[in-house]
């Protein structure tokens, strides 16, 4: 049997349904092979970076390894953002490169390049990926790719690459003298401390659970709404983990970190206890290195990777466990004496006098536009933000409500990253689901070519581009630190004709001016086919709030009074 040929019925095997790649002449036996067989396809995008970042949503929804694949040296290197990517954000990807034959690779490292698009994938990537590999013999394609498989979606999630060299793929082989991989025995999760935790919440007045990347399975979804029906705790959540418990949830209450809503970050501040789920806690969520809870917060941190554990604050209760495990086994507590709804009306009480969009606002605003487009999309709908204010305009003001979805850049962050995400997204739901894709002008232009794979397989995705013709983020780290000196976020950048970009490529086109015009997003997106919307904003914006020096402090900064109300409300109303 043609190797090529088995590789594609072993990924058929593991229900792999779509590749998106590029092909060229080292993959290309392997594209052939995915060609001549029913129920696979090759998805060709425009750029292997956009295939790298198409797998990241699709493996997240579908909770397992989905597979990108390129071709050499240049191909191979182009999908490095997108397997760095799935690295820092924990997605079942395995990356699968092709190669120059193998007997003429260089033997030493001190010769530059012996053979045309030659370059050492499994050295470049070591440092991004759990596991990675090159096979120089034909005896190992089956262990490793059943390797991959286990190792990608083992534990805390990430990507794998398997470099292969296209005199392998050619080659034909006896695959019943194959040998295959035997998977390790799993390791122990730690004994949950019921009994300690249940003390712990018998104590606490103002617990808070915040919920991150490590939540997102769907096991983990119904085993949290099992929950907070038993015992209504306050819900926050990180960037990865938005869209976890649905925002019309009367217990979920926002978004924290540096760009988090001021509500949210008010009610970690001031919480007694803290359950923390598969969450890693970067400098970001807490707005800062020097952001530390209170000295009598009791901490529980659960994580599937033991390294968290312990690294960032102190902990009461260290827990190794996955997500969905301790819940189940934290769901057989007894919560019939727990009542925390004096300390949820009050975090709602924040959250209507601090909200992270203004009505009163008669000037177009990103923030009041996302949280007014919230009421046009489907139950089901499934986002793509991309990196900059817009990103940061979503989390703070799209309401996620009912099933919908929400997929980033967070560890990364990779502008360019929301195109192509949406384009993986809109493949797995087999264009049943409503797509929006959040756009800066600047990120928009790092994947613009994408715009032709949405035209030529007729994919239903919403195209946004909140277009403030700048790079608006750096251009406000620019305001704070460079005395307004706009270098290429305003000066010496620039932003193309957007209409005549949606017209090029044949795909519906919306322009809004005003804050009048919001409403003519609701009978124009679609679920049905391709949509490019164009929010045109003022350059001088900002996110509300804006990042401070703790979690508590965004600014603009609360004054004095409103900081005593805010002291006396948690004295005398809890």
């Amino acid at each position: 049997m043609k190797i090529s040929d088995y590789i594609v019925e072993l990924l058929k095997k593991h229900n792999v349904k779509h590749i998106f790649g590029y092909i060229g002449g080292y993959n290309a036996d392997v594209v052939e092979s995915i060609y001549k067989t029913e129920g696979i396809d090759f998805i060709l995008n425009y750029h292997e970076q956009a295939s790298a970042f198409a797998v990241n949503p699709y493996s997240i929804i579908t909770e397992t390894p989905t597979i990108a694949m390129s071709s050499g040296a240049p191909s191979s290197v182009n999908l490095v953002a997108g397997i760095a990517n799935a690295y820092f954000d924990s997605n079942p990807c395995i990356f699968i490169t092709g190669s120059p034959h193998s007997l003429g690779c260089r033997k030493d490292k001190k010769i530059r390049q012996n053979l045309f698009e030659e370059i050492d994938m499994v050295s470049m990537v070591t440092d991004i990926t759990k596991y990675a590999i090159k096979i120089e013999h034909i005896e190992d394609i089956r262990y490793e790719f059943e390797k991959a498989f286990y190792i990608t979606n083992e534990g805390r999630k990430g990507p794998v690459l398997i470099d292969l060299p296209y005199n392998i793929t050619r080659e034909e082989y006896d695959v019943s003298k194959l040998k295959s991989f035997k998977e390790p025995q799993k390791p122990n999760y730690d004994n949950i401390p019921l009994k300690e935790i249940q003390d712990i919440l018998k104590n606490s007045k103002r617990p808070i659970i915040l919920l991150g990347g490590g939540t997102r399975s769907n096991v983990c979804r119904e085993k949290l709404k099992e929950l907070l029906k038993k015992v209504q705790i306050p819900v926050v959540a990180s960037l990865c983990g938005l869209d976890v418990l649905a925002h019309d949830n009367e217990c979920y209450c926002g978004f924290i970190g540096h760009y988090g809503n001021r509500y949210s970050n008010l009610a970690v501040a001031n919480c007694d206890s803290i359950i923390i789920l598969g969450s890693r806690l970067d400098e970001r969520q807490l707005g800062g290195y020097r952001t530390r809870l209170p000295e009598e917060t009791k901490v529980i941190r659960v994580d599937v990777d033991k390294i968290e554990l312990g690294r960032k604050i102190p902990e009461t209760i260290s827990i190794f466990s996955s997500t969905e495990n301790f819940l189940e086994k934290f769901l057989s507590l007894d919560f019939t004496e727990l009542d925390y709804s004096k300390w949820l009306n009050l975090i709602k009480k924040w959250q209507k006098r601090y909200p992270s969009h203004n009505y009163d606002d008669i000037n177009l605003n990103a923030n009041n536009f996302m949280h007014q487009i919230s009421e046009y999309l489907s139950s089901d709908a499934i986002i793509t933000a991309d990196v900059g204010q817009n990103q940061m305009s979503v989390a703070q003001s799209l309401k996620l409500d009912g099933n919908r979805r929400l997929f980033n850049s967070a560890g990364y962050g990779s502008m360019g990253f929301s195109l192509p995400a949406a384009i993986g997204a809109s493949y797995v739901t087999n264009n049943n689901s409503m797509i929006v894709s959040i756009n800066g002008d600047g990120g928009l232009q790092m994947n613009i070519q994408e715009l032709q794979t949405i035209k030529r397989d007729n994919l239903p995705i919403n195209i946004i581009v909140l277009n403030n013709k700048c790079l608006g983020m750096i251009r406000k780290t620019q305001e704070k630190l460079y005395n307004a000196n706009y270098c290429v976020s305003i000066d010496g950048y620039s932003a193309p004709n957007f209409e005549k970009i949606a017209y090029a490529y044949d795909i519906p086109y919306l322009k809004i001016n005003s804050i009048q015009e919001y409403i003519k997003v609701k009978d124009f997106i679609s679920n049905k086919s391709a949509r490019f919307i164009e929010v045109c904003l003022p350059s001088i914006m900002e996110n509300t709030p804006e990042p401070g020096d703790y979690i508590d402090k965004q600014n603009p900064l609360l004054d004095k009074n409103e900081q005593m109300l805010i002291k006396d409300e948690i004295e005398n109303e809890i």
